[in-house]
């Protein structure tokens, strides 16, 4: 039998006000009239209409929206709720980052600690790499008479200055460094290779003091400019920043200064920019000598940065690097024969002061040289190859064009201090002569020195002698010259030198023996004075102006009169005679 659904009557709802309370809504489910023999289940009865409602407990009228707020104590207690939630979000966030911050600031100035610490070190790494695991330490390696003051920079036992190494390229100024700081195992030291553009030097000063510039920081994230937007200079501000914390607190745990070296600064470009850096480099080493807890180093090949510097220096200390002496020499090309060709009998000091008399004391130079089997040809060599670069970089043209007047302006300039120092040089030369040879008679007397860091007592001079040693003023040089601004550029192409004293020097003894060739050339002072000649001639030319007149077809059988001066009305003329004594006309200007 089929049982009939109950039709369902919806009651159209009544709209209370926001205010009126609700007790109850029963839900009126559609129930199905059961057949004979079925007992209706209790609870699908439903509650007769009469029935008075049940009142609720106070814990279920605030679950179901009830109670003293109603709805909008609901509404509240979620907001208050997820507000709390989000503080704490941020607070935690907040926290986070403040202790990443901390640790990250603390980790640099333990990185930048770490970077002075002994042991590792790229420079002295690329040292021993360079030494023979049989032999030791480098071939033909000496104690020189300024390594023991260099020995007390590194090992902090000399403070209160700031040293400047001044010399020619290939004089032995980072050698000294490097010798130092491998006795000291490089303990408290940092070496910085300058570079021509900042970003480079930049780069490379965070490499030895193992800082990032805050590239590696995820603080950048959360900022609107980049670290690296602000440029070089105010980088490299920061790290010096960093590195001033570092020296005081490791001159508190040592007792001993921080040593910081910068090495070929002749490399920064010398203009406002390149002046800027220096200036900045020096007011840090400035005050770092003065409080004790920082000695900076700096080397150099010019004598420009030295200028520049020397304009603002109160604590600054100048180290003349010079080339070796004669009996130096000769211990070292001994050393270095010795171990490179130990079946040669030893060498005699003649051989080794002939060297020396071409080609001079220069550590390069020698290293060169000793490994050839003939000395004496090598040196030779060299100088026809340093002859050859002087003529490519320096040459006269007596005949030249106006469009190279400028060149040969520094090359005339140039050969008439190349002739003075010849002048010096050949006059010297018989006296140059004895004494080198009354140097070997005594070396001769005296035992072979070939042990590495042997002492040199006997073997020094405390100075070239002064024959051997050819240099002029400053001031002198530039009235030879006639022009002041020529000599820093022959200074900066490695041909003359200038040290502190303001003492122009060739820059090498084989510089000076190819002076002497080029001006005992025949005709080199004939080409030289029609060199000058013509350059005058051509400059000359330029300060001359020319007027040029072209004549009207009615100035025919006439002439122009020029003349120089004020015009006056009693000098013009109506008629003159011609060259040819006829009368025409005339026009004057």
């Amino acid at each position: 039998m089929m049982h009939r659904l109950r039709p369902l009557t919806h009651a159209r709802p009544k709209i209370l006000p926001y205010s009126t309370k609700v007790s109850k809504v029963w839900l009126r489910p559609i129930s199905l009239a059961p057949g004979p023999g079925v007992t209706p289940d209790p609870s699908q009865q439903q509650p007769p209409e009469d029935e008075p409602e049940r009142p609720r407990s106070s814990k279920e009228n605030y679950s179901r929206g009830g109670g003293t707020g109603g709805g909008s104590s609901g509404a509240t207690s979620s907001a208050l709720s997820s507000a709390l939630g989000t503080a704490a979000g941020i607070l935690l966030l907040a926290g986070a980052g403040l202790v990443y911050h901390w640790t990250y600031k603390w980790d640099v100035l333990r990185k930048m600690r770490r970077a002075f610490g002994e042991g590792y070190d790229p420079v002295t790494e690329l040292a021993n790499a360079a030494r023979d695991s049989k032999t030791g330490p480098v071939i033909g390696k000496i104690r020189r008479l300024e390594q023991d003051y260099i020995d007390r920079i590194i090992n902090g036992t000399e403070s209160g200055e700031y040293v400047l190494l001044l010399g020619p390229k290939g004089s032995g100024k980072t050698t000294l460094i490097v010798e130092a700081m491998l006795r000291n195992d490089a303990e408290g030291c940092a070496m910085v290779e300058a570079h021509e553009d900042p970003e480079v030097f930049r780069l490379r000063l965070g490499k030895a003091l193992d800082f990032e510039y805050s590239e590696d920081s995820f603080a950048g994230l959360f900022q609107r400019r980049d670290p690296r937007e602000a440029g070089p200079s105010l980088d490299i501000e920061r790290a010096m920043n960093k590195l001033e914390k570092v020296a005081i607190k490791y001159r508190k745990e040592k007792g001993r200064p921080l040593v910081l070296i910068f090495n070929n600064i002749h490399y920064i470009h010398d203009d406002e920019d390149g002046h800027a850096l220096l200036h900045m480099l020096q007011q840090r080493a400035e005050s770092w000598s003065q409080a004790g807890v920082l000695t900076t180093i700096f080397t150099s090949d010019d004598f420009a940065p030295y200028s520049h510097l020397k304009k603002y220096a109160s604590r600054m200390n100048v180290l003349n690097v010079t080339d070796l002496s004669p009996a130096e020499t000769y211990a070292v090309l001994a050393r270095q024969r010795a171990a490179r060709f130990p079946g040669d009998p030893p060498l005699d000091p003649s051989t080794a002061l002939a060297v020396w008399n071409l080609v001079g004391g220069r550590l390069a130079y020698l290293s060169k040289i000793s490994r050839r089997p003939d000395m004496v040809a090598a040196a030779k060599e060299m100088i026809k190859k340093e002859k050859a670069w002087l003529l490519s970089r320096l040459s006269l043209i007596p005949e030249h064009d106006d469009d190279v007047m400028d060149e040969q302006k520094v090359s005339s300039c140039g050969f008439l201090l190349f002739h003075e120092f010849a002048k010096l040089a050949d006059d010297a030369e018989e006296e140059t002569k004895a004494a080198l040879e009354q140097e070997a008679n005594r070396l001769r007397l005296l035992p072979p020195v070939l042990g590495d860091d042997a002492p040199l007592d006997a073997y020094d001079l405390p100075n070239v002698p002064h024959e051997n040693d050819h240099w002029i003023g400053y001031g002198d040089a530039k009235e030879i010259m006639t022009r002041a601004d020529f000599i820093i550029d022959l200074d900066h192409h490695n041909i003359v030198t200038i040290n502190a004293d303001h003492e122009v020097r060739p820059d090498s003894r084989l510089m000076l023996n190819v002076f002497r060739e080029l001006c005992s050339q025949p005709d080199f002072e004939e080409r030289l004075a029609t060199t000058r000649d013509r350059i005058d001639e051509i400059e000359s030319l330029h300060r001359t102006s020319e007027l040029t007149v072209k004549a009207a077809p009615a100035d025919l059988g006439g002439f122009l009169r020029i003349k120089v001066g004020q015009l006056l009305k009693g000098d013009l003329e109506s008629n003159e005679e011609g060259a040819d004594g006829e009368e025409g006309p005339k026009r004057e200007v």
